[in-house]
């Protein structure tokens, strides 16, 4: 039983599973925490399989691409001073999420660095001033060699906490959005800036920021939240009590929201992509918790459970209806 059970695993990874193998292997899975951890641990080794062949094709692909670059670009030569500079921000980087990308981007007259966070992995790094950073799944925070404790500015797209280190000289730090900017001193708070969202949104947890969207500004207190509906251009206020930065401890609580939000924030936490072919159930409302040590394969069971939808998978394709 247990080979076959983990023949019906691998069917159901690569999406070729049939809906009677589907519900054998979910009996299976629901027998205990056993099956379960072998369940969650058979996934883990099919990703690891999948992440390598993966990897050695994307090696391939940069060196092709650098390739064929060379004969167009001109080479940049590295000073000794840009060489250190780059250096320090690699050791300025505490922890970061195995397939994070660093990138130098050529911009003088200082050269931008990039750090790209993929889907279903997150980030954490500390900048040249000691501030500290978390990047969610899928975001990219950029920032110049002349970053220094006076000029602090990044830019963000995607979602990301702060814990900005205060200085004697009163600089300010500012994270740069599409929609608007967030100017610090010393604070820790939360912004989501993902590109395909209609929201900003800006959590304060510790200090004060200013929210600066050119013609509007607002200042903030703990425990209040900024959004800017990025269509109308509104700016509103409100308190928030869940916990915004949560997910850094791979821990996320959800009240009321719609399936079409939650099924974003999933295809981000779990590199896939999900189709939702109702109207009727993007708006349904749910309340959820992640603890982050839910396989997306348990993440469905549940929501099966909770909507009464029909769900399935092919590879990282996931298709849900009424």
């Amino acid at each position: 039983m247990l080979k076959n059970a983990k023949q019906l695993a691998t069917r159901y990874f690569e999406g070729k599973i049939t809906r009677d193998e589907e519900n054998a292997l979910f009996e299976f899975i629901e027998q205990g925490d056993d099956q379960r951890a072998l369940f969650h641990r058979w996934e883990t080794e099919w990703k690891e399989q999948q992440t390598a062949h993966a990897e050695t094709e994307r090696a391939w692909l940069h060196f092709a691409s650098n390739t064929i670059e060379a004969k167009a670009k001109s080479v940049v030569v590295l000073t000794l001073r840009h060489r250190i500079a780059i250096a320090a921000a690699v050791v300025a980087l505490v922890m970061i999420t195995a397939f994070s990308t660093w990138q130098l981007i050529d911009n003088l007259p200082g050269h931008e660095f990039a750090l790209t966070t993929p889907m279903g992995s997150k980030s954490e790094l500390t900048l040249p001033d000691g501030s500290k950073v978390w990047l969610n799944a899928g975001s990219t925070l950029k920032y110049t060699s002349q970053f220094d404790n006076n000029n602090r500015e990044v830019k963000l797209e995607g979602e990301g906490y702060f814990e900005v280190a205060k200085k004697e000289s009163g600089s300010r730090f500012v994270v740069k959005t599409r929609g608007y900017d967030v100017v610090v001193k010393g604070t820790h708070f939360d912004v989501s800036a993902y590109k395909d969202d209609p929201f900003i949104r800006t959590s304060l947890l510790e200090g004060s920021v200013l929210i600066d969207a050119g013609n509007d500004r607002l200042m903030m207190q703990p425990g209040e939240m900024v959004t800017l509906n990025t269509s109308t251009g509104a700016l509103i206020k409100t308190n928030f009590s869940n916990d915004s930065h949560a997910w850094i401890r791979n821990m996320t609580d959800f009240d009321e929201i719609t399936l079409e939000e939650f099924t974003k924030i999933l295809s981000r936490q779990y590199a896939v992509r999900i189709h939702i072919l109702s109207n009727d159930l993007k708006t349904t409302k749910l309340s959820i918790s992640l603890r982050n040590k839910e396989t997306i394969d348990e993440v469905l069971v549940a929501l099966q459970r909770i909507t009464d939808m029909k769900v399935t998978r092919n590879g990282k394709d996931i298709y849900m209806a009424e």
